[in-house]
């Protein structure tokens, strides 16, 4: 099967280092709770543009710096053996060679790399054929389940909400790596 899987809140333990810099920059005092990549300027209250500008000064620190999610490497390579591994992000593609460079440092394995620059992530999905996407963000979950796609959403605090039949919440990667090798009749995964 072709998994996808997100990186940053899935693969790295991005959201602390994002909440500690964007409070220092834009001087607030928000929680980790607080936080959606999906739209900083809202959280924030500051604008697309004031967003931008704090990218091009702090952008790529935030793709090399934070450290892997619990687990990801050694369930990562484990799924490799058995599915293809699909790196799904919404890292803007300038964040390639730094990107790359950050999945290497930690070994975590994959056959190819999608930065989208967008949480629209629903097209890639389809267009790669993947079985499930392994996401963090509730609205990209909510949209790439919506087109079909099973979802395993890594559970965060900032994605709790009821879930529709297409996303199965996960508590960690050994969760995510028992819900993908069960056997198909037994998983909350439903197969395609």
């Amino acid at each position: 099967m072709r998994v996808g899987v997100d990186i940053d809140g899935v693969l790295a333990d991005s959201l602390p280092l994002w909440v500690e810099e964007m409070n220092s920059y834009f001087k607030k005092t928000r929680q980790l709770k607080d936080i959606r990549l999906f739209d900083l300027g809202t959280v924030y209250d500051v604008t697309e543009q004031e967003v931008l500008h704090f990218m091009e000064i702090k952008g790529r620190e935030l793709m090399i710096k934070p450290p892997p999610m619990e687990g990801a490497s050694f369930y990562l390579k484990k799924l490799k053996k058995q599915h293809e591994i699909y790196i799904v992000t919404a890292r803007d593609p300038c964040y390639e060679e730094e990107t790359r460079w950050w999945l290497q440092k930690h070994g975590l394995l994959f056959d190819d790399l999608l930065l989208l620059g967008s949480h629209a992530k629903q097209g890639a999905c389809l267009e790669c054929k993947l079985g499930v996407l392994i996401e963090d963000t509730l609205e990209v979950s909510l949209r790439v389940s919506a087109a079909g796609v099973p979802v395993i959403l890594l559970d965060a605090p900032y994605n709790r909400s009821p879930l529709p039949k297409l996303i199965t919440r996960q508590h960690s990667w050994a969760d995510i790596y028992q819900a993908l090798t069960v056997a198909p009749e037994q998983t909350a995964v439903p197969t395609r």
